[in-house]
């Protein structure tokens, strides 16, 4: 992309300078613009002439919008390295489908000008005959980095970054760091023993101020946290997470220094992990997004969909246990769905702090039984309070003649609204405990099962009340 740093009248001043749009309101200026110049079908040099005013994300997300077949034409007509930043920030879905247009000359290209991360993403994620047609024309290093499962540590680094000697002076370091700037992380460089192991860490800003005499080795930190490449991205996440790094190596069994993992990078993790999490509690399916194929939607969610089916028939079969008491008290058909939807909003709050709970690490073993009964407790509470605003809404409507029902049935509900919502928030925070002591992923279909269990026992609490009642709810005695 263009360069951003500012020009000041220097030999280069009397150029004019690139510029980048990163203004949000611009940004959305810019690419209404581009979408009348193809809803007008103006000339793809032209779209992508404005495109490459764009960062590369926001690039990304308006080739993304595209009709495939424009999109492909103003890529072609963008600067290679442009096109390949896009690419690579473009969602894996979109960029497989663009790829599988091009020739395998034009797929090396852009994968040559991606960052080696983010090239070994799309490889390995290509079928397999045409990702081993690609290596062929890719660097070596890509090869090896297509090896290590995506969602490692070894799957996440990038090859690209700059080590040195430990034995260079500083002056020899310095001249060495100025030939591969373009290679530089976060202003830190990776020292390397003559044994070839990693040896140290130094700060741009540690030789920019020792003498030019002096050994790299004299005054780099030989304090390195480093990664094994087989560590799991969600281990990866935590740790920077909890130590604020910004950069670490990743090292083989030996110690020799094999790539870098990168906040970004982190920060792609920690979104996937977000994104893999909502879908499994609602039993989406894994690797599905926005603009997947139909056939793979339809692959990844029709057995949850299934499953929904089968446990939403217990609620049902508790319903059809009391079909002619709802015929006799019409109300308790309007009232049972509100119960329900309460308890399960509730379920669905506890279940989403306790899920966090659990990622974070804050629930404890001996810390489960308070969790429990505090959400209970609340759930009784919360129950309470919105069980009587229901009740006195009734009684309201009751008395006014608005509507045709016995007052009482206000009683009948707040109490089945309270016992709901505190069963709800019991089993909403239970559920992803008891799935993470067995071994399953907590977040796993939790919500299907949830809904489940609180619409089962909220028509059981609420119609069973009822039924016990009906001879002071009903004018002439228990029908």
């Amino acid at each position: 992309m263009p360069d951003r740093t500012p020009q000041h009248g220097d030999s280069a001043g009397d150029e004019p300078t690139e510029t980048v749009i990163q203004d949000p309101g611009d940004i959305a200026e810019h690419e209404q613009r581009i979408d009348a110049l193809v809803e007008s079908d103006a000339p793809a040099d032209e779209v992508a002439r404005h495109v490459e005013e764009l960062d590369a994300p926001d690039a990304a997300d308006t080739l993304e919008r595209l009709e495939p077949e424009d999109s492909i034409e103003v890529i072609d007509r963008m600067e290679d390295e442009n096109a390949a930043e896009a690419l690579a920030h473009m969602q894996l879905p979109i960029a497989l489908t663009l790829f599988s247009d091009f020739t395998d000359e034009e797929a090396g290209r852009y994968l040559a000008l991606m960052e080696p991360d983010d090239a070994a993403d799309l490889i390995q994620s290509l079928p397999k005959e045409r990702a081993l047609a690609l290596l062929q024309r890719l660097p070596v290093e890509l090869s090896k980095l297509v090896q290590y499962n995506p969602e490692t540590a070894g799957g996440l680094m990038t090859t690209e970054f700059v080590s040195i000697p430990a034995s260079l002076t500083v002056a020899d370091a310095t001249e060495l760091i100025r030939s591969r700037r373009d290679e530089i992380i976060k202003d830190y460089v990776y020292c390397i023993g003559d044994d070839g192991r990693l040896a140290g860490l130094a700060t741009l800003s540690d030789l920019l101020l020792a003498s030019p005499d002096e050994r790299v080795s004299d005054l780099m930190n030989r304090e390195v946290t480093a990664l094994r490449p087989d560590v799991d991205q969600e281990e990866v996440a935590e740790v920077f997470d909890r130590y604020d790094y910004f950069t670490l190596p990743v090292v083989d069994d030996d110690n020799r220094l094999l790539g870098v993992i990168t906040i970004d990078d982190v920060i792609d993790i920690i979104r996937a992990e977000h994104t893999e999490d909502t879908y499994k509690q609602v039993g989406a399916g894994m690797g599905e997004a926005v603009y997947s194929p139909i056939r793979v939607k339809i692959r990844s969610r029709l057995p949850w969909m299934l499953l929904n089916l089968l446990t939403a028939s217990f609620a049902a079969i508790v319903v059809l246990q009391f079909t002619g008491l709802i015929a006799e008290i019409a109300i308790l058909a309007v009232l049972m769905p509100v119960i329900a939807n309460e308890a399960g909003n509730a379920g669905q709050q506890s279940l989403a702090v306790t899920l966090r709970g659990l990622v974070l690490g804050d629930v404890s073993k001996e810390r489960v039984a308070p969790l429990l009964l505090r959400e209970m407790g609340l759930g009784l509470i919360a129950g309470f309070i919105t069980g009587g605003a229901l009740a006195l809404v009734i009684a309201l409507l009751s008395t006014s003649g608005i509507i045709d029902t016995d007052p009482r049935v206000g009683l009948i509900a707040m109490i089945a609204m309270t016992g709901a919502l505190g069963f709800g928030c019991l089993i909403g925070s239970g559920i992803p405990i008891l799935m993470s002591r067995v071994g399953f992923d907590p977040a796993t279909a939790s919500t299907i099962f949830l809904t489940m269990l609180t619409d089962t026992t909220s028509f059981a609490a609420f119609l069973g009340l009822a039924f016990l009642s009906q001879s002071w709810l009903l004018p002439n005695g228990a029908g």
